[in-house]
């Protein structure tokens, strides 16, 4: 069954024809973009995220990982330290196996800017994971922001980086175990004008802070 609210060919062709200046066409969407479009929205931007983004990593992860770290470390430890050298090939394993299941969560879950696609409509900024759309959010008119099913509202945007490419945050996601928490763009070729742009889009009351370099 069709979504009403997304739009065929036909009604694209129509609707750019009265897009405002500067509007992207449809048909120069990154993937994935396209079918996010409702009636009467026009893209006014699109980015692609790209590289690694540890600098954006949730902290309390890290915390919850470096807590695993030093107990697996212990354990390890005791378990060296028994008198008895016969099992000691077992700690060794253990301690291999878990550090290497942490690099491993590490190194998959930086790779999540690679796989951002976001654009900002004439009505809302949408982010997209194009490996893993349950976990896409969106801002809508006013700086409410929803992800996980969850509601959050208006925040303060914070711009980190450089003023040639950096990370905007639209809004913090309490509670969230994600490696990458949502309302981040990741990588964004001259953040602070994008932050500009979205803030006058959206007619968010909320400041842009200017954390750059």
């Amino acid at each position: 069954m069709t979504d009403p609210t997304h739009l065929s060919q036909a009604q694209f062709s129509q609707e750019q024809a009265s897009a405002p200046p500067g509007a992207i066409p449809v048909d120069r969407l990154h993937n994935g973009l396209r079918g996010q479009l409702q009636k009467d929205e026009h893209v006014l931007w699109q980015g692609k995220g790209s590289g690694r983004a540890l600098d954006a990593f949730n902290p309390a992860l890290i915390v919850r990982l470096g807590l695993l770290a030093v107990g697996a470390g212990l354990l390890v430890f005791l378990m060296l330290d028994n008198r008895s050298s016969t099992y000691n090939w077992v700690a060794w394993a253990l301690g291999a196996v878990l550090a290497g299941r942490i690099a491993w969560f590490v190194w998959r879950s930086s790779a999540t800017p690679s796989r951002q696609v976001a654009m900002l409509t004439t009505r809302r900024l949408i982010s997209i994971d194009q490996q893993r759309p349950i976990t896409n959010w969106m801002v809508t008119l006013g700086g409410e922001s929803r992800a996980d099913g969850k509601h959050a509202p208006p925040h303060p945007i914070i711009v980190t980086g450089t003023k040639a490419r950096g990370h905007i945050r639209l809004n913090r996601a309490p509670q969230n175990t994600r490696a990458y928490p949502p309302y981040i763009l990741f990588n964004a070729e001259r953040p602070l004008e994008v932050a500009a742009l979205i803030k006058q889009t959206l007619q968010i009351d909320q400041p842009i802070e200017d954390r750059t370099k």
